[in-house]
């Protein structure tokens, strides 16, 4: 009998596996990677929920795992309730192998669970063991493309049309596994006898192509038989060398002129043999049916040109021509094997409504902004063309309001066959709309069926809310769906005009709020390799990551500002709070302290002015204008208190830290704190700065909170915040006792709020708190994003404050919950649930009268510190600490 299988009664199950991140690796660039699992109580569980120890179980194949066999690795039973482990010193998992991998835990009675589902581990190849050429069409202009033809192939973006690549192969017998490796300067969907190899799009995402690519690893094994085999490609320009950023006199080619596909096919037979199949000369390449593929442009198809069976053995091959192998300049790019999840479509949504505006246009409303594209199927003669514009909103007259696109068309032209019920949907391209026009030009047998296809790196959905507020719902959905919508291989501004960057402060002030809403551990795991590559050799971060679009005539990286250079260092230790993993911690250790050196270096007298470099300040703040070096200095001591604890947890010293902490203080009291004792500049970023980043003394305090509140009510109880104060308003609120104006900010409705953009129909997070107003309609077409998560950083306050699910800084990784509930009637009832990496929380309540029900459930091993209203008891006290599982706690007010 094996260990597995020895009296499975115990109280608790693992579940949740992930290594490195991932329920499923695709490859490994560390080859001692790390393995991580979650708690939940078992059916036999009735007390000792929680876990005593732990054994760690790597085989060949799913059922000799789940059986406890360990062929390649038994750690065998070890004490602990971690749930976070690597591999013993010295031993490393073998290249290009399929392995699984389970969890057995051992309960408080010390009674053993079963194997946990196992997961997989395609363990990849090393960067040195790739043969493969890249390849592509036959060399083109620098521009990118053939001489103009006045040909369907011609446009006047100079978009590339989409290269076909394809290889025949004979099997003499069928493998027993093969396994694809495969990457692309630009975007590309494989094939193997015409059936596309997964469900990925925008592969293999986007990096500094210039300094690394990521490949992607797919098990073929069941597509390859014995017999005749045909190996294609479709490759696009995607981020390489299609048009993106806003630069529009260098609108494109940035990393290159022309995509390459890159594709190693590793065949094991019974025997032990292992083939090798290259991407190489052997190939063959034609242009096809899409005409060109641009991200700003669109996709123009043209069903007449269909290429057929194009990926099938023995067709004629007569317009193909041979593929050229590439050396990509400047450099060959380090091949990574994918961090994060690959990008999928998550949704379908149909229209809500449509409008007709002539004979020819209808304007299609989906009900939701998002950022993907449309699928539509038609039936239609040869050559009617089918015109797709997209847009976030309608103008004043009912038409399709497109002048926030900047020089982004986002137009996709589907031209038909003929040949009975065509689907179309972009491969190479994604748009953010709401809104779709449509202008067809011919004859169609049936009117058009559109379907809306989101589309982003497929986090894990962690959380979900609901509250007795419409309009909090409400709230709590635009910012899920700008977040979604902007999590496409790195974390972008906004996915519909020609920027599409991703912005680095944007996205620290939002960090918190997102890794409620999705698993975002491997994303960022992703995201902080590119903000790394973007550090120039003095340690200065950029201001977005990639870098290279955002000023293609800078020889270095565009150097970031304060609050957007910070954001790795910030972003990092949220990482580690939320997810117990000082992985990315040590792996950032040195880019952290070259940023720090670089910013002491250049502001020896503590005032952060120097080397400020775009210097944003509280960008897009409404009301006065908050001082940019107060801001400036305030955020240089916030990370400098986070090195401190950064260093404490790495085991490093972090009395150099404290110690710059300790002067920059001092400097920023001398410089900011007025004789009356109010902030240089007095508005409401600063105090919330100065509050939530704990730079004033305790003296202090008190006058800079009642400051705040005044400077609140005098705004008419509005908010006058920017993207950097935003994210503290309803948070320090709150921790000076002001819990009541902190909910009656998250719901005014009056502009400036959040409630202002939802009244008028908003279903994302809006880039200014003044998009659109009654009085002046659209604010200026040059930056107006309707989607743009920014300003949903409140929601780390919605779910840690009115659920009441917070971290324990002292037990990172959610090893243990802090919990100060804010019970408001306004709100009327929380139903949260969050699944942390240690298991599932869930925090429910709601009013029964003037008493609070609240219904509390903690996975295995995971406590709660608890801290009810300070106008509110219960038969358990006002403070008091929770153990794992459920719990139903009837809090009610302290009467004198």
């Amino acid at each position: 009998m094996t260990l597995s299988n020895i009296g499975q009664v115990g109280a608790i199950l693992a579940k949740g596996l992930k290594c490195q991140h991932l329920a499923r690796v695709q490859g490994l660039n560390d080859r001692r990677p790390f393995f991580s699992w979650a708690l939940e109580e078992s059916s036999f569980a009735t007390r000792n929920a929680y876990q005593t120890a732990w054994r760690l179980v790597i085989g060949s194949t799913r059922a000799s795992v789940l059986d406890g066999q360990g062929s390649i690795w038994d750690s065998g039973k070890r004490a602990g309730n971690g749930n976070f482990t690597y591999l013993d010193q010295g031993l490393i998992l073998p290249r290009d192998s399929h392995l699984w991998w389970s969890i057995q835990v051992w309960d408080g009675e010390d009674k053993p669970s079963q194997m946990a589902e196992p997961a997989e581990i395609f363990t990849g190849l090393a960067a040195d063991a790739f043969k493969a050429s890249w390849i592509g069409r036959y060399f083109v202009l620098p521009a990118g493309r053939d001489v103009p033809q006045d040909n369907l192939y011609d446009n006047r973006f100079q978009a590339r049309p989409a290269d076909y690549l394809r290889r025949e192969i004979r099997l003499d017998e069928a493998p027993v596994r093969a396994t694809a490796y495969l990457s692309a300067l630009g975007l590309y969907e494989f094939y193997i006898n015409g059936k596309r190899i997964g469900d990925d799009v925008m592969a293999p995402g986007w990096t500094d192509y210039h300094t690394r690519v990521e490949y992607q690893t797919h098990d073929v094994t069941d597509h390859l038989a014995a017999g005749d085999i045909c190996l294609g490609a479709i490759i696009g320009e995607g981020w390489y060398s299609g048009r993106i950023g806003h630069n529009q006199r260098r609108a494109g080619n940035h990393y290159g002129g022309r995509p390459a596909l890159l594709c190693q096919l590793h065949l094991e037979y019974a025997d032990g043999r292992i083939e090798t199949i290259l991407s190489d000369s052997n190939w063959m390449t034609r242009q096809g049916p899409i005409c060109y593929s641009d991200f700003l442009a669109g996709e123009m198809v043209d069903a007449r040109l269909s290429l057929g069976d194009w990926c099938q053995c023995g067709i004629d091959t007569t317009y193909w021509q041979p593929v050229e192998e590439i050396i990509p300049e400047p450099r060959l790019p380090q091949l990574d094997a994918s961090r994060c999840q690959p990008a999928r479509e998550v949704a379908r949504l149909a229209p809500k409504s449509k409008f007709v505006q002539d004979a020819q246009t209808t304007i299609y409303d989906f009900g939701q902004n998002l950022s993907g594209y449309v699928e539509m199927t038609v039936k239609a003669s040869e050559g009617t063309r089918f015109l797709l514009r997209h847009g976030e909103m309608l103008d004043s007259d009912g038409r399709l309001y497109t002048e926030n696109l900047r020089y982004a068309v986002s137009e996709d032209i589907y031209i038909a066959s003929g040949n009975g019920v065509e689907v179309f949907h972009p491969r190479f391209t994604f748009h953010g709309f709401q809104y779709v026009e449509l202008t067809i030009e011919g004859e169609t047998e049936a009117e058009p069926e559109l379907m809306a296809i989101a589309i982003q790196t497929d986090t894990p959905v962690t959380g979900q809310m609901k509250t007795g507020h419409p309009m909090v719902n409400q709230l709590l959905s635009n910012i899920f769906w700008s977040q979604r919508d902007n999590f496409l291989s790195v974390p972008t501004d906004c996915p519909q005009r020609d920027e599409r960057y991703g912005w680095a402060a944007d996205a620290q002030v939002f960090w918190r709020t997102a890794g409620y809403f999705m698993d975002i551990s491997a994303f960022l795991t992703k995201w902080m390799e590119d903000l790394i590559d973007g550090q120039s050799d003095e340690g200065v971060f950029p201001d977005v990551a990639p870098t290279k679009p955002l000023n293609p005539y800078r020889l270095t990286p565009q150097p970031g500002a304060p609050a957007w250079g910070d954001a790795p260092i910030i972003m990092g230790w949220m990482h580690y709070q939320r997810y117990g993993d000082k992985d990315l911690l040590d792996r950032c250790w040195h880019p952290f302290v070259d940023w720090m050196t670089y910013i002491e270096r250049h502001n020896p007298d503590g005032i952060r002015r120097r080397e400020v470099h775009n210097n944003y300040g509280d960008w897009l703040s409404i009301g006065p204008a908050t001082d940019r070096e107060l801001v400036n200095t305030a955020y240089w001591i916030y990370i400098a208190d986070l090195m401190i604890d950064i260093a404490s947890a790495l085991g490093k010293e972090p009395l150099p830290w404290r110690t710059l902490a300790d002067r920059l203080r001092k400097a920023f009291i001398k410089a900011f704190v007025m004789e009356d004792g109010r902030l240089k500049g007095d508005t409401q970023t600063a105090y919330l700065l100065a509050l939530d980043f704990n730079i004033l003394p305790e003296d202090l305090r008190g006058a800079a909170a009642r400051r705040l509140v005044d400077l609140i009510e005098a705004a008419g109880g509005h908010l006058q915040t920017g993207f950097l104060g935003v994210r503290h308003l309803c948070p320090v609120l709150s921790d000076i006792g002001a819990e009541d104006l902190a909910v009656s900010l998250l719901l005014k409705d009056t502009y400036p709020s959040w409630g202002f953009s939802i009244k008028h129909g908003a279903t994302s997070i809006w880039e200014r708190w003044d998009g659109w107003t009654e009085e002046k309609g659209f604010q200026s077409k040059a930056m107006n994003s309707f989607n743009h998560y920014a300003y949903g950083s409140v929601g780390e306050w919605i779910w840690s404050r009115l659920a009441g699910i917070d971290w324990d800084v002292e037990a990172p990784g959610y090893r243990a919950l802090v919990m100060r509930p804010i019970f408001d009637k306004r709100i009327g009832f929380v139903e949260a649930v969050y699944d942390a990496h240690t298991g599932r929380i869930e925090s429910h309540w709601h009013f029964r009268e003037s008493d609070v029900e609240w219904a509390i459930a903690l996975p295995p091993g995971v406590s709660a510190s608890v801290r009810l209203p300070e106008a509110m008891t219960s038969d358990r006290g006002s403070q008091f600490t929770l153990e794992p599982g459920h719990h139903v706690i009837r809090a009610y007010p302290i009467t004198a």
